[in-house]
Formats: C-alpha cells, sequence, structure tokens
C-alpha cells in the first residue's frame, strides 16, 4: 500500500448539507480502503458565518469532529455546545448531531469517521471471505 496523501485544495461545494439551507464546503481526504483498521473515512469541512450542517444521526459511524479553525455551536441530541478551533467533538453512535458558525470567519473541521463494532465485524469477515477466495 502506497502512503495517502490529500490537500484541502479544490472541495466540493455542498449546497443544503443534511438538509440545511445554504452552502458548505467538503472533501474526503481519505477512504476505507486507503486506510488500516476500522477507519471509514478522514474529510475536511468548513461552513461560512452563519453557515448550517443540519442535524442528523449516523447509524453505522461514528465521528470525530477535529475544530481546526472558527468558532460555533455543536448541537448534540437537542442540547447546544460551544465549540472553537482546537475542541475535540465525540458524536457516538446514533447521536443526534448538527453544526452551526457562529462566528466571524470561516469554521473548518477534520471529521475522522470510525465504524462502529458491529459494521467492524462485518467488514473482517467480508474481507476473510475475500482473503480465503470467496467472491467480492
Amino acid at each position: 500500500m502506497s502512503p495517502v496523501v490529500a490537500d484541502v485544495v479544490d472541495p466540493s461545494t455542498v449546497h443544503g448539507v443534511h438538509g440545511a439551507d445554504g452552502v458548505s464546503w467538503w472533501k474526503c481526504l481519505a477512504r476505507r480502503n486507503d486506510l488500516f483498521g476500522s477507519w471509514e473515512a478522514v474529510e475536511w469541512a468548513a461552513l461560512p458565518p452563519g453557515g448550517l450542517s443540519g442535524e442528523h444521526v449516523h447509524t453505522r459511524t461514528e465521528e470525530l469532529y477535529f475544530i481546526l479553525t472558527g468558532s460555533g455551536v455543536m448541537l448534540l441530541d437537542g442540547r447546544e455546545h460551544p465549540v472553537r478551533a482546537g475542541d475535540l467533538v465525540v458524536n457516538g453512535l446514533g447521536t443526534r448531531h448538527g453544526l452551526l458558525n457562529t462566528g466571524a470567519e470561516r469554521l473548518t473541521w477534520l471529521v475522522i469517521e470510525v465504524v462502529g463494532p458491529l459494521t467492524a465485524t462485518v467488514y473482517s469477515e467480508h474481507q476473510e471471505h475475500v482473503e480465503n477466495g470467496g467472491p467480492r
């Protein structure tokens, strides 16, 4: 496996992320096939001032949000939590979460998405099956 190298140049512009109005930016830096272990993805995301990543729930993965720049409010299961650059937020399996940029500058964060135990087991069993000559 070769090293994975990525950057945040030319991210995708996303309109209405997770049902919210407005625009955001997103870029996948690495996906499951490029990673070892129970990793699903490593992503970069950004919101303009006043921007919102709408509330949503993951049933297969949990996400770690590492706030890189700016400040905002993390919505976790109906409760608001102020966040700023340097904060780490854990969005566990089944947690309803969203992020609002309340600051005057762009809010950027790194998303580290990890599969839950049941999904990790399925992936592992599938990989074992493939390695033993089974169909993909």
